[in-house]
């Protein structure tokens, strides 16, 4: 079972801000965690914050001001034992060291739809540290399809597993599973052969891949798991089933120290982060490495 005891969920009162909290809270009901919620009174610039929580026509927020939402925010949680946090300074900083303070299990995150070449966003920055399972929502309007923890026709939705069927992978199919023994999930693995590597047997290897990402499925997934073979780009590949299965998120791991040709390498986790059609949830570094 997935110890899931403390669920970090910085949020900025943007338009995002009800589908995270919603998400965080019946994360914390299923687990029976306690929810954290925090708002970091940015001292940057708004120009140098936009790929986060500021655009450049929000207001700065007295601490009082800030506190008053948080607590309003919480009180809305039936249910919940909910913490308000209230923090000073660079947002990524803060959010990496009030998640080390209270030991959470899981980041929720808001990823704004920033141009990654312009500005580097707190959601970025907590993946960069590698320490934390997150669990992220885009913009309104960029998530076709949304992850809902207890869907009200009880039927399962799509959790789209990439993996490079490496021991460094094996973590995030490991912990894909494992979510879909408590939260109503449809695995669906994937693995996309690189034009590069596709041996001269294209029928065999595709065939002998099926075969190895079935063997991965546990007996007692196998009623809820399905596997696809592909051959092309990792990221272009991940985006493109992710829409044409109408996945509710995707689950990946969270990047490992050495590239496994692209495949969980910090370039291809980014590109899914912020052109994905769903919620993206990342496994740490340290369970995928």
């Amino acid at each position: 079972m997935i110890a899931i005891r403390t669920i970090l969920c910085p949020v900025d009162f943007s338009g995002a801000t009800a589908r995270q909290l919603n998400l965080a809270s019946d994360l914390s009901r299923t687990f029976h965690a306690r929810l954290i919620l925090h708002h970091n009174l940015n001292a940057m610039s708004s120009a140098a914050a936009v790929g986060w929580m500021w655009a450049a026509d929000h207001p700065t927020l007295s601490e009082e001001t800030a506190e008053e939402r948080l607590a309003t925010l919480a009180a809305s949680q039936t249910g919940v034992d909910v913490a308000i946090s209230v923090t000073r300074g660079s947002a990524s900083a803060s959010v990496l060291a009030l998640s080390e303070a209270v030991a959470a299990d899981v980041v929720v995150l808001s990823a704004h739809n920033a141009r990654a070449e312009e500005h580097t966003s707190v959601t970025e920055m907590v993946l960069n540290s590698g320490e934390r399972s997150v669990l992220t929502v885009h913009d309104n309007g960029a998530d076709r399809h949304a992850l809902t923890i207890h869907p009200s026709n009880g039927a399962r939705q799509v959790a789209l597993v990439p993996t490079a069927m490496t021991a460094q992978s094996q973590a995030a199919v490991d912990f894909a599973f494992e979510l879909s023994r408590t939260l109503p999930l449809e695995i669906h693995l994937l693995h996309l052969i690189s034009h590069r590597f596709r041996s001269g047997n294209q029928e065999q290897t595709m065939g002998d891949t099926q075969r190895h990402l079935k063997a991965l499925i546990p007996a007692d997934c196998e009623a809820w798991s399905i596997v696809h073979v592909g051959i092309g780009d990792p990221v272009a590949g991940i985006l493109d089933w992710a829409k044409d299965l109408s996945a509710a998120c995707v689950v990946m791991g969270e990047h490992t120290r050495q590239p496994l040709l692209r495949w969980l390498s910090k370039d291809t986790s980014r590109a899914v982060l912020h052109h994905a059609p769903c919620p993206v949830w990342y496994v740490p570094g340290e369970r995928a490495a």
